[in-house]
C-alpha cells in the first residue's frame, strides 16, 4: 500500500487508513478469532489493535502523524448499541502533515460483546481538520 503525500485531502487519508487496515484485515484467519501467524485474539479490542498496528510509523514515514496514537482506547468518544447487538465506538484524531492539521478523523469500530471476530471491518471517515464533524451525513 502506498500512501499519497501530494495532494492530502481528508479522503485521501481516510482511504489510505482503511485500505491499510483492510490489509491487515487479510492477515487474519477466515474465523476472526487469530491471526495466519498464529496469534489468537480473546477479545474485539484485541484485533481493533492488531488491524492498526504499525499505522503510525507507516504513515509517518510519509511525514504524516496523529495528535493521538490510532485509534486507542483512550480516546474513546461515545459507544451506541443497536438493536441486533452490535455496537459502535467512534474514535477521533487529527491527521497532521508535517504538523499541519490535515483531517479530522472518525473510526467506527464495529463489535459485538458476545463474540471476539469483529462483524464488519472499522470504517475511517475524514472531514476538514477545521469543520464540525457531521456524524449524521454518514
Amino acid at each position: 500500500m502506498k500512501i499519497v503525500a501530494s495532494g492530502l485531502t481528508p479522503a485521501t487519508v481516510s482511504r489510505d487508513i482503511e485500505a491499510y487496515v483492510a490489509a491487515r484485515q487479510a492477515e487474519l484467519l477466515p474465523s476472526g478469532e487469530a491471526s495466519k501467524d498464529g496469534r489468537r485474539f480473546s477479545w474485539c479490542g484485541e484485533i481493533l489493535d492488531f488491524l492498526t498496528e504499525g499505522l503510525a510509523e507507516r504513515f509517518a514515514a510519509n511525514g504524516i502523524t496523529f495528535t493521538d496514537a490510532f485509534p486507542g482506547p483512550l480516546r474513546l468518544m461515545d459507544e451506541d448499541q443497536q438493536p441486533n447487538g452490535q455496537h459502535v465506538r467512534r474514535f477521533w484524531t487529527i491527521a497532521l502533515h508535517h504538523g499541519c492539521p490535515v483531517a479530522r478523523i472518525c473510526t467506527y469500530f464495529f463489535h459485538r460483546h458476545d463474540q471476539v471476530s469483529l462483524p464488519q471491518l472499522p470504517r475511517v471517515v475524514a472531514y476538514a481538520p477545521t469543520s464540525p464533524a457531521q456524524e449524521e451525513q454518514e
